[in-house]
């Protein structure tokens, strides 16, 4: 199984700064729809969203859309963002999309900032690819199909506890300790 870590964590979206997308070495920004930009199912993105998006478009960012959602809702949501170009039925975390998106806003897919809320699509996918994986913390638990989402959010959950475990012990085995004074 590829890489499901995260190379970024943020609690919403809106806390990304322009500064860290330049500072992570982005020249694009990808996006998910549910739980990511608007509540899941729905068109209603919470307060600051938009004003993200626009800000991180005027400070020379391409955005873009990769969803699994259908192609309607994906292209009425790219709307109501200022007409932001869109992936739909992304099959996320299978790759394909992110390639195309790098290569619709003309960005090495090293470039190539993905933001989503769940592990096993937005950030496997992105990490597949080669891009840049931001993981945020979903608005709120899924309303359709709520137990398939209640699992797999524990299944993020536990996979997190154990990676970060496992890298709390990596890195204290590079430290050294302090040498003895005789």
């Amino acid at each position: 199984m590829h890489d499901a870590y995260p190379d970024y964590e943020y609690k919403r979206i809106t806390d990304i700064t322009i500064d860290d997308l330049h500072n992570m070495g982005a020249k694009a920004v990808a996006v998910d729809l549910d739980n990511t930009t608007v509540l899941d199912s729905t068109m209603h993105a919470p307060g600051g969203v938009k004003e993200w998006l626009n800000n991180v478009r005027q400070a020379g960012f391409p955005v873009i859309i990769i969803s699994n959602t259908y192609a309607i809702r994906a292209w009425l949501l790219s709307k109501k963002f200022g007409k932001l170009p869109w992936i739909s039925f992304a099959e996320k975390p299978h790759t394909a999309a992110f390639f195309k998106a790098a290569k619709m806003l003309n960005v090495d897919i090293s470039e190539l900032a993905m933001v989503g809320d769940r592990l096993f699509t937005d950030v496997m996918g992105a990490n597949k690819a080669g891009a840049i994986s931001i993981k945020v913390d979903p608005f709120e638990p899924e309303k359709l199909f709520a137990e398939k989402f209640r699992k797999e959010r524990k299944k993020e959950r536990e996979y997190m506890e154990k990676r970060r475990k496992e890298r709390n012990a990596e890195n204290r085995s590079f430290i050294r300790k302090p040498e003895r004074r005789k």
